[in-house]
């Protein structure tokens, strides 16, 4: 029995950095968000489709933490790809294969009791009817619009007034991405982001998370917003997988009170953690509940002195 399901393909992926390269690497938002998740004591599971070609050992990750597999299905092919990051840290994001979309029926029955169903795509292969079908069940859905059109996604929406966004944020409770994904889908940088809250809300999310880097993230609902101040780093190593880890500190959270500021909090330390190490998706970057902790005190008492 699991608490939270994670929806999307996982990769098979190349880093590409501009002194050294890193393969194979485990990588996608449902990989990084479950493995952490696991590891701060959440019960997940993933629901995903691979090849024959998916290399076993990038499996060893989720039995290591206790990551649920009964969602894994093989099909034709596995999701194959290179992240190359430039001398500034920019990213360029390569897909030399791709696994079958995922539909409702590859949702195994032993997560009909899931309490939160987190959908983080890498580039559309989770249909709006295989959505609409999950909210039927009454669950409450999270998605992350980074495979909508955002940064993950091998193409961004031509015209900017986001209407393709509009029935995904309908099924959604939660609505979660970062200033870059924004930026491909509607248009707009950091200093928008109470205009593409509101948006956001007025199309049937009840909460709208931008995570804005080293500027931290912004959190709005129907009644307040907050700014959320990052963890000071003295040195950022690798931030693969940084807003996918700050999903699963949410998550992990929200899980227990439904604060979605407070979770927030919690996002911001987890994330932390991920951008000190590097490696892709591995047990060791993965922080335990009690080293959030320490990490989320640190952050509310700069925001009460903020």
């Amino acid at each position: 029995m699991v608490d939270i399901v994670t929806v999307g393909h996982i990769l098979n992926e190349k880093i590409i950095f501009p002194d050294r390269e890193i393969y194979p690497v485990l990588g996608s938002p449902v990989a990084y968000s479950s493995v952490c998740m696991a590891s701060l004591g959440v019960k997940v599971g993933i629901v995903t489709n691979i090849g024959k070609d998916f290399p076993q050992s990038l499996f060893d990750v989720f039995n290591e933490v206790g990551v649920d597999k009964d969602g894994v299905k093989i099909g034709r092919y596995s999701t194959n790809n290179e992240l190359i990051y430039d001398q500034c840290g920019h990213k360029i994001l390569k897909y030399l294969s791709k696994a079958d979309d995922i539909q409702f029926v590859d949702i195994p029955r032993s997560y009909n009791n899931a309490k939160i169903y987190y959908i983080c795509p890498m580039d559309y292969e989770v249909p709006s009817e295989t959505i609409k079908k999950i909210s039927r069940n009454k669950k409450k859905i999270v998605i992350d619009l980074g495979g909508y059109g955002g940064g993950t996604s091998e193409t961004h929406p031509e015209e900017k007034d986001g209407n393709e966004i509009k029935e995904l944020c309908s099924y959604s409770q939660i609505v979660k991405a970062s200033i870059e994904d924004y930026n491909h889908i509607f248009g707009i940088r950091i200093g928008d982001e109470k205009k593409i809250g509101k948006k956001i809300l007025n199309w049937g999310a009840e909460v709208c998370i931008i995570t804005m880097g080293e500027k931290g993230s912004f959190v709005k609902t129907r009644d307040k917003e907050k700014y959320i101040l990052p963890y000071p780093l003295k040195r950022i190593v690798d931030q693969t997988g940084a807003g996918d880890c700050y999903s699963a500190g949410f998550l992990a959270h929200f899980l227990e009170d439904n604060d979605p500021y407070v979770s927030a909090v919690y996002a911001t330390a987890t994330a932390s953690y991920i951008i000190a190490g590097s490696g892709g998706v591995i047990s060791e970057r993965m922080p335990d509940k009690m080293e959030v902790e320490k990490r989320v005190k640190v952050i509310k008492n700069l925001m009460c002195q903020y």
